[in-house]
């Protein structure tokens, strides 16, 4: 975001004393507090359904996230002249949660818990329903399919690199976890608009690490709900889950003390339980990894794809540890 963006204020009734940069964002002192201007991709449809969302948190008692501030035409999106979007927020003093700080990560998780409780809502009609994600096994099969696309594009290469041929060396294994993970899904979760109990009226952030949780002593404030939308609330708690595992070497201990804590708050039913534990099982970093490659320069590849593989290996046997403690904790597994 270049210094021209700011011009996008003289659309709004903002006195602003100060600006300094943040991270593809300004940060805007005013008399009433901190706010923020930032790029926006959604449409205005999605910033009210974003807001609709948080003044139900508000109601609920939890104040600090991040609003969208309607402009002096009552638009929430606002652009410039080249038509770029911009959204003014809400904004919080605080510096994000520290994944090396096991309170820290217990409290982010625990603020998740709470979110959750308040994002849940009764009633058909509560909010529109047109942000709804896609189903479980539909995203599966799909990623599945792309994994199958990039193994055959891989194989027929004639130049391989050492990323290439570790990637076929050990594409079997995470290829088998992947389809196991789809069979258990369809096998075990029923997609039908009667057997999606954990869906009814779950809104979710859709995605929530530890980027967008702000702490300021005491107090914590959640923000960045561009991608809320009514899906499994687990998938916020997997996504969560796994960015802090993956950092933490797949620590078994902490990542019972993670589930523990959330569901100290909010207790998972049992088919969250087993999309949770599908969601573990599945390889997807190893997915993540092999699509970036696919929508890479195939002509210079990065000494980083081979660096992530190579760690993505050497976590596999703890990953597959956690996968079966989760396995147990739960009391079920592949038949």
């Amino acid at each position: 975001m270049n210094d021209r963006a700011l011009r996008v204020l003289e659309q709004y009734d903002l006195e602003v004393i100060s600006t300094r940069r943040g991270r593809g964002s300004y940060l805007l002192d005013t008399p009433d507090g901190l706010r923020i201007l930032a790029d926006y991709t959604g449409s205005e449809n999605k910033a009210l359904f974003q807001n609709r969302v948080m003044k139900q948190i508000r109601d609920g008692g939890y104040q600090r996230v991040d609003v969208i501030l309607p402009n002096r035409e009552g638009a929430l999106v606002s652009r410039d002249w080249e038509e770029n979007k911009y959204v003014v927020k809400e904004w919080y003093p605080g510096r994000e949660c520290d994944t090396s700080s096991e309170s820290e990560i217990l409290a982010a998780v625990t603020n998740l818990a709470r979110l959750h409780r308040l994002m849940h809502v009764e009633g058909e009609e509560a909010f529109e329903k047109s942000f709804t994600a896609q189903p479980p096994l539909s995203e599966l099969h799909a990623k599945n399919v792309e994994l199958k696309k990039i193994y055959s594009f891989i194989r027929k290469r004639k130049t391989k690199g050492e990323f290439e041929r570790m990637f076929l060396n050990c594409f079997s294994v995470y290829s088998e976890q992947a389809l196991e993970a789809e069979h258990l899904l369809h096998d075990r979760f029923q997609e039908t608009s009667a057997g999606r109990g954990g869906l009814q009226g779950s809104v979710c952030h859709g995605d929530y690490d530890h980027h967008h949780v702000l702490l300021s002593g005491s107090e914590l404030a959640t923000t960045n709900f561009e991608c809320c939308r009514f899906d499994y609330q687990v998938g916020d708690l997997y996504r969560f889950m796994r960015k802090i595992l993956e950092k933490h070497d797949w620590n078994v201990r902490l990542g019972l003390r993670i589930l523990e804590g959330y569901e100290r708050i909010r207790p998972l039913n049992e088919e969250e339980r087993q999309l949770l534990y599908v969601r573990m099982l599945y390889p997807e970093k190893f997915r993540k990894l092999a699509n970036h490659y696919y929508g890479g320069n195939k002509a210079w590849i990065s000494r980083r794809y081979l660096d992530k593989l190579q760690l993505i290996e050497r976590q596999r046997e703890k990953q597959e540890k956690f996968v079966k403690m989760l396995e147990n904790q739960f009391h079920f597994g592949a038949d």
